[in-house]
């Protein structure tokens, strides 16, 4: 079908488009999540245009990201072929600004349509646009790297092709780190590193085209990698996760990383112990395997206790402490049923669809388009229009619809709020009944925490001695004066 589509206006983008861009815009930075932070927006070239690759650990969400990390061009997104296969599907993926590149599992007659693809890609970089690709290809399960395919450097260097080698095109590596997946407002660090070219591989390319496709594949892996949280032990990633979510509040508070709660804050402890772990992983593989197990059983027995990490950082939480927070809580009650009841069709009517889908990191997908871009503004639509036919007040409505938008956060804050205080319900019930298990994780946890304070200890030294680079800029810093990592 896209034989049929022109692309040569692909990032011509019309009024309808910048409209839906504005209103998309507003509800993925400041609906959906809690936190939205850019880091290394400076590395974005500024007239030319350039190549973006990027990690993919969470489908459109990914897509998204970037596309509002690259300021007001609109980028170009390859995607696979086989998604253009229906027309009306095709017309619609062509005005969201995405181009198909066709595989050999396409069908070897397809692959000759590329050539026009890659001239168009050519001609959005010349004209100082950015074109968008997801090297993987698909995403994976978690925040660790996976092997870059043939296509992305295919891709790269037949565009080139079309200027007879003389673009120099400029990759920007790009990673995402997420907080949360599956969470409504939770947080998201869309990290830019510093454009690379590759015009040294050109010579390469034209006699040995196999080799120079491998060498660009390495050198953008490398580039991605070095941006990203990358768990890469897939086996024990569960255990790394917990680690993570162990020690990284600690790192935080001992290399004096501000703001403390900042995802990109957040971003720097957790790349800092993956490196780290990564490290001890190949130094000391038997020590390693001993602080996996406790991190393994320690998770294990969050889950069986059905209680977060944080609950395991305080000493005691005082009676009175949660008397007071119960009574404040049965005071806020009413506000927090009313905004269940505005917000239960569209924060639950993403589950109809995923339901249905297997892979779980396709469900923030649907719930981003079907709950919070097209369920939510209807229903708010919906509800102001009654508001106003029985007040008999027009503005009443608008107001309505202006203030409906809050409800959805304020719902899900609270409720996160309330999940807080079941949670220390459960902590005071496990310790009056001497719980043996939620003891053994206390214990598991103080045994995590001291090995983990013995394994950055060192790392922890050298920053005081010879500064760390800035791995998201270029810039020496110690992370003691990463006080502006949230301006």
């Amino acid at each position: 079908m896209s034989k049929e589509l022109d692309f040569s206006d692909i990032n011509k983008k019309n009024f309808l488009y910048k409209l839906a861009h504005r209103y998309l815009h507003f509800v993925h930075n400041l609906v959906y999540y809690n936190q939205f932070r850019i880091t290394g927006r400076e590395n974005l070239p500024k007239n030319d245009g350039y190549l973006v690759i990027s990690n993919h650990q969470n489908s459109l969400n990914d897509a998204l990201g970037i596309l509002f990390s690259i300021g007001r061009k609109y980028p170009v997104f390859i995607a696979r072929a086989d998604l253009f296969k229906k027309p009306a599907i095709a017309r619609i993926m062509k005005w969201l600004g995405i181009m198909p590149a066709y595989r050999v599992r396409d069908g070897i007659d397809e692959l000759g349509k590329n050539e026009a693809i890659f001239r168009e890609a050519a001609r959005v970089i010349t004209e100082g646009d950015p074109i968008v690709l997801f090297p993987e290809a698909l995403h994976q399960n978690g925040r660790y790297l996976g092997v870059f395919k043939k296509g992305f450097a295919r891709i790269a260097f037949e565009t080139v092709e079309q200027t007879d080698f003389k673009m120099k095109l400029k990759i920007v590596p790009m990673a995402n780190n997420y907080s949360d997946y599956f969470r409504f407002q939770s947080k998201l660090n869309i990290i830019i590193g510093e454009p690379f070219e590759f015009d040294d591989l050109y010579e390469i390319y034209k006699t040995h085209p196999e080799r120079a496709r491998y060498l660009l594949a390495q050198r953008a892996h490398d580039a991605v990698e070095k941006l990203m949280v990358n768990l890469d032990d897939i086996p024990n990633y569960p255990a790394l996760e917990t680690l993570c979510t162990v020690y990284r509040k600690n790192y935080i508070k001992d290399n004096k990383i501000r703001p403390a709660n900042s995802i990109r804050s957040e971003t720097v402890a957790d790349q800092a112990i993956a490196d780290k772990l990564r490290e001890y992983r190949n130094g000391k593989p038997e020590q390693y395997a001993g602080l996996i197990d406790k991190a393994r059983e320690y998770g294990d027995l969050l889950k069986e206790l059905n209680l977060r990490d944080w609950i395991f950082t305080r000493k005691r939480f005082p009676v009175i402490g949660i008397i007071v927070r119960t009574i404040l809580w049965l005071l806020f009650l009413p506000i927090w049923l009313v905004c269940a009841l505005l917000n239960v069709i569209p924060f639950f009517s993403g589950f109809i669809f995923t339901r249905k889908v297997k892979d779980k990191l396709l469900h923030p997908s649907f719930h981003f388009v079907v709950g919070t871009l097209i369920a939510g503004p209807l229903w708010y639509l919906i509800v102001s229009i009654v508001v106003a036919l029985v007040t008999h007040t027009w503005w009443y409505g608008l107001l309505s619809l202006i203030l409906l938008p809050f409800t959805v956060i304020i719902f899900s804050r609270s409720t996160g709020y309330l999940k807080k205080l079941v949670n220390r319900f459960r902590r005071s019930s496990f310790v009056a009944k001497r719980d043996k298990r939620f003891f053994r994780a206390l214990d598991l946890r103080g045994q995590i925490v001291a090995d983990m304070d013995s394994l950055m200890k060192k790392q922890k030294a050298n920053y005081k001695s010879n500064g760390k680079k800035n791995r998201h800029n270029g810039s020496s810093a110690d992370p003691a004066q990463t006080v502006s990592i949230e301006g």
